[in-house]
């Protein structure tokens, strides 16, 4: 019998590789702004002890029940012609061990969000949650792509629709997870898009990012740069994506991150996805962040980004590799 939950928890998946330090202050954050909802962290058992903090269930993902579906997927021959082959396995094998966890508690809803999103308020979500009315809700992107850097989960049927779909469409041709939850929301079967992108009009009252605005403000991560540097003001200009036309962030007397743009209202920001893994370890600090690098838009050097010491390192260890072992490489990552 499914358990009836009134608080869903948080729940984040980070295995095979350690816990970043980013995540590890995400976690803190999350902790500071929702100290009544239970938050869980899965890892590979390996892992396990490498987060310090009381208020953070971890779970190895080696502890949780065997799952049929997460062993169809593992055994697709998906053939891939980019160079992200294990990025985009392991993005998506999440799902499948989300599923184990909601199996291994018997429950049905859940909050996930990707180790760089935050989720900055949930009264929204908390009435959400009371509706029967869908299956899943996560932030569009663009027309095509869906982003689980923050996925909902109303309905365990209709998230094991999803999982099905996945397992009949991984192997075709170059498609994504987030390719996939694009589709999945045009199959009308229980899924729908969060407030976002261009689903946003004069009747919305929040926000929920799926990369755009934490990329245009706090940058984009500097390993995709070609300098060590979280580049900003970064735009998508797909079809169905955000619109940004001269954004700005603010803070309300209520303490509340407000986005700004001329041809909307303003909008509650409710989700942040940080994609230059620019997280503090305080909620404080974040909003300073923010507040600060949307109010410095017009610096000469703002479009630069921060400077990432760590890709740095990264590139210089890798460099020196290189020279010393000749024709090798290794993957170093400090974070």
């Amino acid at each position: 019998m499914i358990k009836t939950q009134l608080n869903p928890p948080l729940v984040f998946v980070e295995t095979g590789r350690k816990p970043s330090k980013y995540l590890l202050n995400n976690l803190r954050i999350h902790g500071e702004l929702f100290p009544d909802r239970k938050i869980v962290l899965i890892v590979s058992a390996q892992s396990k002890n490498d987060v310090n903090n009381p208020d953070i269930e971890v779970i190895s993902e080696e502890s949780l029940p065997e799952s049929s579906t997460l062993n169809k997927f593992q055994s697709l021959n998906k053939q891939w012609l980019g160079l992200q082959k294990n990025y985009w396995n392991n993005t998506t094998k999440r799902f499948f061990i989300l599923n184990r966890y909601m199996q291994s508690q018997n429950i049905e809803k859940l909050i996930h969000l990707e180790s760089d999103c935050i989720l900055i308020d949930d009264n929204e979500i908390k009435n959400e949650f009371n509706k029967d009315n869908w299956g899943l809700r996560y932030p569009k992107q663009h027309t095509q792509y869906g982003c689980a850097s923050l996925l909902l989960i109303n309905k365990a049927d209709v998230f094991d629709s999803f999982l099905t779909y996945v397992l009949e469409n991984w192997e075709r041709g170059e498609i994504t997870d987030m390719g996939l939850l694009g589709e999945f929301v045009d199959l009308k079967t229980g899924a729908d898009y969060l407030p976002s992108a261009d689903l946003l009009n004069s009747a919305s009252k929040s926000i929920y990012d799926a990369v755009s605005i934490g990329r245009y403000f706090l940058g984009s991560d500097a390993r995709n740069c070609r300098l060590p540097f979280s580049g900003r003001g970064l735009k998508d200009n797909a079809a169905g994506a955000l619109k940004i036309l001269s954004p700005k962030i603010v803070l309300s007397t209520e303490n509340k991150l407000i986005y700004q743009d001329t041809y909307i209202p303003d909008l509650e920001l409710k989700s942040i996805h940080i994609h230059s893994k620019r997280i503090p370890s305080q909620y404080r600090s974040l909003v300073k962040m923010i507040i600060k690098d949307s109010n410095s838009r017009n610096s000469r050097f703002w479009t630069l980004g921060a400077f990432d010491k760590l890709v740095f390192l990264e590139r210089f260890i890798s460099l020196i590799y290189r020279r010393v072992f000749i024709n090798k490489s290794r993957d170093f990552r400090f974070r």
